[in-house]
């Protein structure tokens, strides 16, 4: 059994970087969450609002302030219990 993670990690024009882990469906396609980030940071009407991430850790990051982000993904696979 294996579990599809993605990690968004986004550095901020402050010299901060904030981590966002995420579950996924697929390694080769974005979680909705992140996908609806990066629109909007494309987005010139939304480039002055925020984006709230929802989930286990909330998290709200400023739009202007993102200089750059990268997403990750990781499958973790369980090993089986040998008995």
């Amino acid at each position: 059994m294996s579990q599809v993670m993605q990690q968004l990690t986004v550095h901020l024009k402050g010299g901060q970087t904030v981590t966002v882990p995420f579950n996924a469906e697929k390694a080769d396609t974005l979680n909705p969450q992140i996908e609806a980030f990066l629109q909007s940071l494309g987005n010139k009407e939304k480039a002055e609002g925020n984006f709230l991430f929802q989930g286990a850790r909330v998290v709200l990051i400023r739009l202007a302030d993102v200089s750059a982000c990268e997403v990750v993904s990781l499958i973790r696979k369980e090993e089986a219990k040998a008995e």
